[in-house]
């Protein structure tokens, strides 16, 4: 009888079933294996913890438990210590530093008395206590100095809270509060009348806007910067910090603000008593301020740039003091910027309604101090005129040791002290 099993053939052998060859002696199937993984994991992990003898919360925080008071910690069981940590739920971010005060202490801050101060009143909202202008009268006129920064004595305190202008609103964000700023804040038209034609600043509603416009340039401020970055490079990183004296409303500080140079511009508080108020309302860094007998209030060397646009500054009186301070602040290889009288005196003489002689001397007055100074005149082009300090003063020192003025700083005097320093030289 013939065998029923089919021969084998390798076309008729059986397929293997689907498994996993995990361990070598042994096939598990695809169902089984992840589970098994992960509990060989945990395993591994519970073992871990056990061998280095607990939780890790009970590793981890002690350290946040260990008392401030002195002696706490060498009483503290350091058992407990363990114990509380893992206990606890909360930090104490309470301060355990308190001075051993009695009660009957009056030196202790608890038994102060705490003073309080009533408001003063809403025409005090734009009170600054050191150019008070009633005060300012009773001080010298000669040199401007009645518009320095005289503070009050003890008796002329204001002992009340200085409160805001009527209707104060949160200025704009920068860079929106360079060209705007509430009405409300600085409730003061007089720059919108008189230098309406300059193009400073508009009356729009509920705020004012900034053109950018100023008295020497009147395509606004931007475009006279472009001027300037034609004769200078503004790109290189080089010049990084400038200062404006007699700033207007700041705007050339605003737009050199947009192009990363950090500008610290002042004026004096005059007729225009707003100008510095509008410059803080834009978001441009500014100080109430004047060149008249004292050091500007910044160290020696604090810029990259000076700026004076029509500032009306008298540059080469009183041998030539103010453009020594220029130089002080100025870190050497700074620039110094001139725009408007004497510059180009030649073309505007007759619109500043003054003598072709005197700019003539004006002029020819400050080219002489900057070159005791030992500055350089890079170039006069257009109503712009640019000097360069020097790398050093050595060949100056020399020169001045012959003699020649302005008198440098004296070896005695800190070049880096500014408030209320008067100057070296006198009138």
């Amino acid at each position: 009888m013939a065998n029923s099993t089919p021969p084998y053939h390798p076309s008729t052998k059986p397929s293997k079933p689907t498994t996993t060859s995990f361990f070598p002696w042994k096939r598990v199937p695809n169902i089984y294996t992840l589970p098994l993984i992960v509990f060989l994991c945990m395993c591994s992990y519970f073992f871990g913890l056990w061998q280095h003898g607990g939780t890790t919360a009970a590793i981890s925080i002690p350290l946040l438990a260990v008392p401030c008071k002195p002696g706490a910690a060498a009483a503290a069981d350091k058992n407990d210590v363990v114990v509380a940590a893992a206990i606890s739920h909360e930090l104490d971010f309470s301060s355990h530093h308190t001075a051993n005060y009695t009660d009957n202490d009056a030196t202790s801050p608890l038994t102060k008395a705490i003073k309080t101060y009533p408001r003063c009143d809403a025409r005090y909202s734009e009170y600054t206590p050191c150019e008070d202008a009633k005060r300012s009268l009773r001080f010298s006129r000669d040199r401007l100095i009645y518009r320095e920064r005289h503070c009050p004595g003890k008796s002329e305190l204001l002992k009340c809270r200085v409160p805001a202008p009527y209707g104060y609103r949160n200025p704009f964000t920068w860079p929106k509060s360079r060209d705007l700023a509430w009405y409300a804040n600085v409730p003061h038209k007089e720059l919108t009348v008189e230098k309406a034609v300059q193009n400073w600043i508009r009356f729009e509603g509920d705020r004012f806007r900034f053109p950018g416009g100023g008295t020497m340039f009147p395509n606004g401020a931007d475009a006279y910067i472009d001027d300037i970055g034609e004769l200078i490079n503004l790109k290189d990183g080089s010049i990084r910090t400038a200062i404006d004296t007699g700033c207007g409303v700041a705007s050339w500080g605003a737009y050199l603000l947009s192009r990363n140079i950090l500008t610290m511009s002042f004026a004096p508080r005059d007729t225009h008593e707003a100008q510095v108020q509008f410059a803080l309302e834009r978001g441009v860094p500014a100080l109430i301020g004047v060149l008249a007998s004292k050091r500007l209030p910044y160290p020696s060397r604090a810029f990259d740039m000076a700026h004076c646009s029509r500032c009306l500054i008298p540059w080469g009186q009183y041998d030539g003091i103010y453009l020594t301070e220029v130089d002080r602040v100025l870190r050497p290889g700074g620039y110094w910027i001139l725009s408007g009288p004497p510059i180009h005196w030649k073309k505007h003489w007759k619109g500043w309604e003054r003598t072709k002689e005197d700019l003539n001397s004006e002029q020819s007055t400050i080219e002489d101090v900057a070159k005791s100074l030992c500055w350089t005149k890079l170039v006069e082009k257009g109503d712009i005129a640019i000097w360069q300090k020097p790398i050093n003063h050595l060949s100056c020192k020399l020169k001045h040791n012959a003699g020649e003025n302005p008198p440098l700083c004296n070896a005695d005097q800190d070049p880096d002290k500014a408030w209320f320093v008067l100057y070296s030289a006198s009138p």
